[in-house]
């Protein structure tokens, strides 16, 4: 790994210009024109403003043809007033009956649709955008990105609308964004401005500030321009938001269940880049249930975040490196540790408040929380006081170096606490070298310590990324996450994905990668390489892979896999073979899934996935998906099933009703989750939501109430 870390290097030391700022000198400029009277929100384009307002055109394709330009043109204007600023965008199309519009729903899928999305920095740093998307039905996606997609954080809801319809011509636009939803710099009247149109049916990207293969469309380094910005107003830029829940249910354990609750969110711009966030009494009933994983392995699982309080400005707190091929190898600072026991029950979270933002060329994160105590019969937890503290400073044109800590206190027992340092290195926009450090420091364990290093480069053909990461057997950060510990981690991934010419195929890919965990004594507890022989991608976005995994696993004690399935302590080599495949997910009917066969410890195991989308209309969608494994060892053999079906109505962008059902046969349980939710005025909503879990011990055929629960929850929304 670090001769291949020496000769990336060499690369870049010795490439004329490598170390100055490659984004472009000349790039493409929208201005936007400042009117006096807000704009008809309604898709029509028929405003006076804009027939005044400068229009930019010329996009470019990525895909197909690369840097070429694209093959249906579009126009974007921009205007603002005092409190809002508005993008108008006509796209053009040769076949309006052709467009893909099937997605309503907010937070939808909008890549499986026609769609155009915009990014804007609102700092002008060329590292963290704003991200709005909507399709031809005036769909609402958007999100938070951070260090050029580092962080893509979709569940991010900002306050915005848009208009859109279908036409003759094509479709066409309308957002409005007010300036008081964003963190930006009042001293800046020039903001980098990306922007994308997706056409689905040729699966073509196009965009304003043409991008490389070998460029995604969060590289905000290559963006254009938005200037003509001055004099805009947020006001106080303070949000206040007080709700109310009543909930009802039954409960297994708890019998009756009645309970009403107020309570307060406050989001408050003490500048125009830093914002205070404060929650009294929190409730997340309106958040989704996580998805039910099957855990075959011996290391924990990793659930993401979904929690609207710790999601704003979460790529701040963002430490060290991804890590690990199964999810993340560690978090220095993992939000679901406040809030969320170790069995996945929710502790009372009492307040909870969050400086965040950036200060000039500083980023500043800060949580303070407490939580309540809660007593189950799986666990006790105690009342905590949780303290994070993140401070990043930008270096150069795209580098940066930063500090993380937290703190995690009890009233029962003694504190726990951690703290590192982490920097990124991107002399150029191919080449980006990370590292990081940090230690652990808990009541009782000695002191533990990780330490990590890496580098990714890559092309328009090429992608390779090699890393190192040394976790020490006593590093355990309380407030964090960790996968594994006392092994040193090595890594290395190369990527090639050759263009031929030929009408139907967009690219083949060919793909080695390898990881391995040797522990302190040098013996090996896991090892992988996995070779990916043969991928291609259609004009039409299906695509196929054939691969294989060689796989050792060194066990220092017996693995229970299942109930009464032990497999013994000892050294293993395995290999299997897999399929992957995906069709085109803007059509009617799309499935992707893979199936995957061979050796597994001393037997065998076959295991497959299998997910089927129907979307008939725009107000109508289902997803269907088959977790299944079927594994065969001389200690017994055992099946595992995951079935999950999804369901959305969207009878408008802001009414919803969504349903995820769930069942897993080795917890042998069922569970629904339904949620309706009524967008009444923008960051204002109205949610019911009904859960059911059962006990399910014959497969469906007897099931048995856990529990039962109808929550309400009203939020209003007040802006100053």
């Amino acid at each position: 790994m670090f001769r291949l870390l020496s000769a990336l290097l060499a690369i870049a030391v010795t490439t004329p210009g490598v170390w100055a700022d490659d984004h472009m000198s000349a790039v493409p400029q929208l201005e936007a024109i400042r009117v006096a009277a807000p704009i008809m929100l309604d898709g029509r384009l028929d405003d006076a403003a804009w027939e005044a307002a400068t229009a930019v055109s010329g996009f470019i394709q990525q895909e197909p043809d690369e840097l070429q330009p694209a093959t249906e043109d579009t126009e974007v204007r921009a205007v603002y007033d005092a409190t809002t600023l508005y993008f108008a965008v006509r796209a053009y199309d040769s076949d309006p009956s052709a467009i893909v519009a099937l997605e309503m729903q907010r937070d939808g899928r909008l890549f499986r649709d026609d769609a155009v999305a915009i990014l804007l920095d609102t700092f002008h740093d060329h590292r963290n955008v704003y991200f709005f998307e909507t399709n031809a039905n005036g769909a609402r996606t958007d999100g938070l990105v951070s260090n050029e997609g580092d962080d893509f954080n979709l569940d991010w809801d900002g306050v915005w609308s848009v208009a859109s319809r279908i036409d003759s011509e094509g479709w066409t636009a309308e957002f409005a964004i007010p300036f008081r939803t964003l963190r930006l710099d009042p001293r800046l009247d020039v903001w980098a401005l990306q922007i994308r149109r997706f056409i689905r049916r040729k699966n073509e990207p196009t965009f304003f500030a043409p991008l490389g293969l070998e460029d995604n469309f969060f590289k905000i380094s290559k963006a254009g321009h938005l200037t003509g910005l001055h004099d805009v107003e947020t006001g106080l830029a303070l949000n206040v938001k007080p709700y109310v829940t009543a909930a009802v249910g039954e409960s297994a354990d708890e019998g009756s269940v009645e309970d009403t609750e107020i309570g307060l969110d406050v989001k408050w711009g003490i500048t125009r880049g830093l914002g205070l966030d404060v929650t009294l009494n929190t409730d997340f009933a309106e958040t989704e249930v996580d998805e039910i994983q099957v855990n075959l392995t011996r290391f924990s699982l990793f659930f993401p975040e979904k929690r609207e309080f710790f999601l704003e400005n979460s790529g701040i707190f963002e430490f060290g490196t991804p890590g690990g091929r199964r999810g993340p190898l560690f978090r220095l600072f993992f939000s679901r540790r406040i809030g969320i026991s170790e069995e996945g029950d929710p502790v009372p979270l009492d307040w909870g408040v969050r400086l965040a933002g950036k200060v000039g060329r500083w980023s500043l994160g800060l949580i303070e929380a407490h939580t309540d105590s809660l007593s189950t019969e799986e666990e006790e937890v105690a009342e905590t006081d949780w303290t994070v503290l993140r401070l990043e400073r930008e270096v150069g044109a795209r580098s940066s170096v930063g500090v993380l800590a937290t703190l995690q206190d009890p009233d029962v027992g003694d504190s726990s606490s951690a703290y590192g340092v982490d920097w990124t290195i991107r002399p150029t926009n191919r080449l980006s070298i990370w590292g990081f450090g940090a230690s652990s420091d808990n009541a009782d364990s000695a002191t533990g310590t990780i330490f990590g290093s890496g580098v990714e480069w890559q092309n328009r053909v090429w992608r390779v990324e090699s890393s190192l990461v040394d976790i020490g057997e006593d590093f355990d950060p309380a407030a964090g996450f960790l996968r594994r510990s006392g092994v040193l981690r090595t890594g290395a991934k190369i990527t090639y994905s050759p263009r031929p010419e030929l009408e139907q195929i967009r690219n083949y890919e060919f793909e080695l990668e390898f990881e391995r965990f040797k522990r302190d004594d040098g013996s090996i507890e896991s090892q992988e390489f996995q070779v990916n022989f043969f991928g291609l991608t259609t004009e039409n976005g299906t695509t196929f892979s054939l691969f294989s995994q060689f796989r050792q696993e060194g066990l220092d004690e017996d693995f229970e896999i299942a109930d009464d399935v032990i497999i013994p302590a000892d050294d293993y080599s395995f290999q299997d073979f897999g399929l992957f495949f995906s069709t085109n997910q803007g059509r009617l009917w799309a499935f992707r899934g893979f199936a995957v066969g061979g050796d597994f410890f001393d037997g065998r195991r076959r295991r497959s996935n299998i997910t089927g989308t129907w979307r008939p209309s725009k107000f109508l969608s289902s997803e269907t998906s088959w977790n299944r494994s079927q594994i065969d060892l001389p200690a017994g053999d055992f099946v595992t099933n995951v079935v999950r079906q999804r369901v959305a109505a969207s009878f408008s962008p802001d009414l919803s009703l969504s349903a995820l059902l769930q069942f897993s046969d080795v917890d042998e349980e069922l569970g629904l989750n339904l949620r309706f939710n009524w967008i009444y005025k923008p960051g204002a909503d109205l949610f019911v939501v009904f859960n059911q879990s059962w006990n399910a011990p014959d497969a469906l055929s007897t099931l048995e109430s856990i529990d039962r629960r109808v929550t309400v929850k009203f939020t209003y929304l007040l802006q100053r």
